[in-house]
C-alpha cells in the first residue's frame, strides 16, 4: 500500500502543479501583447487623434492608460490607494480575477472597480456593488471587486474624452509585431515610446507551463519502444514511418498555432535561428529594465510563478520515473 501511495503521489502532485502552471500563462496570455511607454505623457488630444488614425489606416485597437495614486473617500472614512486609470480594455491593461461584479467598460466615465483589500478597508465587506465613492472631487459608482491584497483601483475613461494624459498604451489586433508597433507610433503621431514591450513573454510562460508534459511524453515513448521492440520488433519500423507521417499532416495546424514572429519561412538559414535568439534576448531584457509599473511587476511574479512551477513539475515528474524503475 505504502509502495503505492509512493509511486501515485508525485504524479498527483505533477497534475497539481501543471494545472496551475497553464492556469497562470493563461492569465499572462491575456493580457496585450505590445505595450508602449512614454516618459513624457500622451496627451488627451494627441491619444484622439491616434485613435482616429488607427480606425482608419490600422487595424489596431488602443487602449490608454497610467499608473497614480488618490485618495478614496466615502462616509466612514478616506483610504489613500494606488490607482490606474485607463480608457478602453480594462482587462488588457490590468487582467484580475473578480469576486463580485465586473470592470467598469469602455464608455463607462462614472465607474471604478476596486481591490478587495481596498473594498475591505473602505466598507469592510466586498459586497459593494453600486456603491458610491469620492475621487478627485467626483462621484464614482463600484462596478466590481477583483482579487487583490493591495489598495488598488480601476478608473475609466470614455474613449472621447480629452481631459487626460497617459504613459502607456496597449496596442491590440491581429499581425502586430514590433517592427508595426513602432511604424504606427511614429505614423500616429504618438511618437518614439522610450520601450516597446512585446509579446515573447507570453511564449515563454507557455514553454515553461508545458515543459514537465516533457517528462511523461519521452517515459511514455521509452516504454512504447521498449515494448515493440521485446513482442513486435517488426511492427516497429512500419510504425515510425506511420508517426512521421501523422506528423506530416498535423504539421500544418502545428505552424498555425506559432507566434507570428517564429513562422519558418527561412528555417533553415541559420541566420534567421541567430537573429530570432537575439530579438527574444533583446526583448526579454527590454521587459526586465523598463521603468517597473505595477502591471509589469504583475507580470513578472506570474512569470517567476510559471518558471518555478515548471522547473518543480519536471522534478517531480523525474521523481514519479524513478520511483517506477527503482529496484525492489
Amino acid at each position: 500500500m505504502m509502495k503505492k501511495l509512493f509511486y501515485f503521489l508525485p504524479w498527483c502532485i505533477f497534475a497539481v502543479l501543471l494545472i496551475l502552471g497553464v492556469r497562470e500563462a493563461s492569465t499572462i496570455s491575456k493580457f496585450s501583447k505590445i505595450s508602449l511607454r512614454y516618459q513624457n505623457a500622451i496627451s488627451g488630444q494627441a491619444a484622439y487623434r491616434a485613435r482616429e488614425y488607427s480606425a482608419v489606416n490600422a487595424a489596431f485597437w488602443l487602449i490608454f492608460w497610467r499608473e497614480s495614486t488618490a485618495t478614496l473617500s466615502v462616509g466612514f472614512g478616506d483610504v489613500a490607494s494606488d490607482t490606474i486609470l485607463f480608457s478602453g480594455d480594462a482587462n488588457l491593461v490590468w487582467h484580475a480575477e473578480y469576486v463580485a461584479g465586473y470592470a467598469p467598460g469602455a464608455e463607462d466615465e462614472a465607474g471604478i472597480a476596486v481591490s478587495q483589500a481596498l473594498a475591505n478597508r473602505l466598507w469592510g465587506s466586498t459586497n459593494i456593488i453600486g456603491q458610491a465613492v469620492e475621487i478627485d472631487e467626483q462621484t464614482r459608482f463600484v462596478r466590481g471587486v477583483f482579487v487583490g491584497g493591495a489598495n488598488l483601483a480601476l478608473l475609466s475613461f470614455p474613449l472621447e474624452d480629452v481631459s487626460q494624459s497617459w504613459t502607456g498604451v496597449e496596442l491590440y489586433g491581429e499581425q502586430l509585431h514590433f517592427g508595426a508597433a513602432e511604424a504606427f507610433a511614429a505614423a500616429s503621431g504618438l511618437g518614439r515610446p522610450e520601450y516597446i514591450l512585446t509579446g515573447e513573454v507570453i511564449s515563454l510562460a507557455w514553454a515553461f507551463a508545458l515543459l514537465p508534459l516533457l517528462v511523461p511524453a519521452v517515459y511514455a515513448l521509452f516504454l512504447v519502444i521498449k515494448y515493440m521492440r521485446m513482442y513486435h520488433p517488426r511492427t516497429l519500423m512500419p510504425l515510425f514511418f506511420a508517426g512521421l507521417l501523422l506528423f506530416a499532416v498535423l504539421l500544418p495546424a502545428l505552424l498555425d498555432a506559432l507566434p507570428d514572429w517564429v513562422v519558418p519561412t527561412r528555417w533553415s538559414d541559420f541566420s534567421f535561428w541567430s537573429s530570432l535568439a537575439e530579438q527574444t534576448g533583446d526583448s526579454l531584457r527590454v521587459f526586465l529594465s523598463a521603468v517597473p509599473t505595477m502591471r509589469d511587476v504583475e507580470l513578472k511574479v506570474r512569470l517567476l510563478r510559471v518558471v518555478g512551477i515548471g522547473f518543480l513539475g519536471v522534478c517531480l515528474g523525474l521523481v514519479g520515473v524513478g520511483f517506477r524503475h527503482r529496484p525492489n
